[in-house]
């Protein structure tokens, strides 16, 4: 068959497995139902045309690091996407900054939507409360995210250039 993935679109993960038909033609299944997918570039770097079961769009295709920013018409999407293998992409989780995911442990989580441009905090190392954990840019305007609670960083989910959406899951703390 084809190459599996995991992917997240909003709070929605998907099990995608994509194989090559010929002819620039790829049979992509998505949670088990078929699609017939053409794609052809347009211009480089980044607009595509693609025919999904007969139907045209156009796209414009960015990568980012963990996944890719596609927009269609007036709609953007940010995917994220990770092999089989590697498991299912971080998560998405609502509401406050800081989610408390176990005993002494948080998850860090975006308030706002933009692009990672600076992480200050590796897998590993022992944080203090108020420590400039990674810097977002958003709006044109670099955010520092600080630290609400000391602690080691026990896994970061993102890398300098990925776009990261409200809620977002950023970095694990314990």
């Amino acid at each position: 068959m084809g190459e599996k993935y995991v992917v997240r679109l909003g709070q929605d993960v998907y099990q995608v497995e994509i194989g090559e038909a010929g002819g620039g033609i790829f049979r992509v299944f998505i949670e088990g139902k078929e699609h017939t997918v053409r794609m052809e570039q347009v211009s480089a770097p980044s607009l595509f045309l693609l025919e999904v079961d007969s139907r045209p769009l156009e796209a414009f295709v960015e990568g980012r690091a963990g996944g890719y920013e596609i927009t269609i018409g007036f709609h953007r999407y940010a995917l994220l996407v990770r092999d089989v293998a590697r498991g299912r992409p971080p998560p998405l989780v609502e509401r406050e900054d800081w989610q408390q995911v176990g005993e002494g442990e948080w998850l860090v989580v975006s308030p706002m939507s933009g692009v990672v441009v600076e992480i200050r905090a590796g897998k590993g190392q022992v944080i203090q409360q108020g420590d400039v954990l990674m810097v977002i840019e958003s709006m044109k305007m670099n955010n520092e995210l600080r630290a609400k609670f000391g602690g080691a960083v026990r896994e970061v989910y993102v890398e300098v250039g990925q776009r990261v959406e409200v809620g977002q899951a950023l970095l694990r703390l314990g």
